[in-house]
């Protein structure tokens, strides 16, 4: 979708002009010129363009332009690794950490897919060069554990194990693919809540096999499967959940409790009051490697 904006100001160079606005370097938005993504008064322009009052300035979708020399404007962030072997690394992903990018505008935030395109080279793909290196990703709000690819034959691998969990039918097949994501989240209890609850009686897990309709741009609502592990009361109103999620829907978990009057604790998106930070964290990763090697990571 293309972005509009009608110039106000004293003439200058129009890259001058856009890295002023977005924070970008001149190279970065150079790569776009150079395939005539900006347009002035409906017409390509050089990066020298001297832009005056009453132009407008028209910026592509430029999701069709990304050259894999723009990840060089993504910072050079430091992450924690837990642990690092030839084929995989798992790493803690902190809050306000984007896992990559997801459209020109976030190339310059901090995300994980930068700090892998800084100290990492050549990672296999699932076919975009932003997600190097990714089979999964957290919110940018949600941290802790992340698996990172770091060989074709592993993505190969991983990449049926996700068919299978996605493909399988019903809930014991999908249990039995040896591939598990764990979660944490704080949550406020509402009455709703409450009456979700009570209605497992305490015998837990607790399945949420409901359609997430996620507030993202352009969302598709999917089915989403939901595990409640345990439940653990930290006072009258507010909770602690540990969670398995069989399917991996955007806004999954946050959405699910949500909309069962649990809202995550900071999530302001799907209806918490609370002001601190979303309080949800990935505690936890299980798979059968290529090797037929279970491993287990949690926090």
């Amino acid at each position: 979708m293309a972005e509009v904006l009608v110039f106000d100001q004293d003439p200058m160079r129009i890259d001058s002009f856009l890295t002023s606005k977005y924070n970008y370097s001149r190279n970065f938005f150079h790569h776009i010129f150079q395939r005539w993504g900006i347009l002035v008064n409906q017409k390509p322009v050089k990066k020298s363009y001297s832009l005056k009052i009453g132009d407008e300035i028209r910026i592509d979708d430029l999701k069709r332009f990304f050259d894999p020399a723009m990840m060089a404007d993504a910072p050079a962030i430091e992450l924690k690794i837990i642990d690092e072997k030839l084929d995989y690394l798992v790493l803690y992903k902190p809050k306000g950490v984007l896992s990559h990018p997801s459209s020109i505008w976030s190339f310059h935030q901090p995300s994980v897919t930068g700090f892998l395109y800084h100290h990492y080279k050549n990672l296999p793909s699932l076919g975009s060069f932003i997600r190097a290196g990714l089979i999964h990703r957290l919110d940018k709000d949600t941290d802790w554990l992340m698996l990172i690819i770091k060989s074709e034959r592993w993505l190969s691998y991983f990449k049926e194990l996700f068919q299978q969990k996605s493909l399988a039918s019903d809930l014991q097949t999908k249990d039995l693919v040896p591939l598990k994501k764990f979660y944490r989240a704080k949550v406020t209890i509402s009455p709703t809540g409450q009456q979700f609850l009570t209605s497992f009686k305490n015998s837990f897990p607790g399945i949420i096999q409901e359609m997430v309709y996620a507030k993202v741009p352009h969302p598709q609502p999917k089915l989403g499967i939901t595990k409640i592990l345990s439940l653990e009361n930290l006072s009258h109103s507010e909770a602690l959940l540990d969670i398995e999620i069989l399917t991996w829907r955007t806004h999954q978990i946050r959405y699910h409790l949500a909309h069962h009057g649990l809202p995550v604790v900071g999530d302001s998106l799907y209806g918490s009051t609370a002001d601190e930070p979303l309080q949800l964290s990935a505690i936890g990763l299980e798979f059968l490697d290529p090797d037929g090697e279970y491993k287990s990571y949690k926090i």
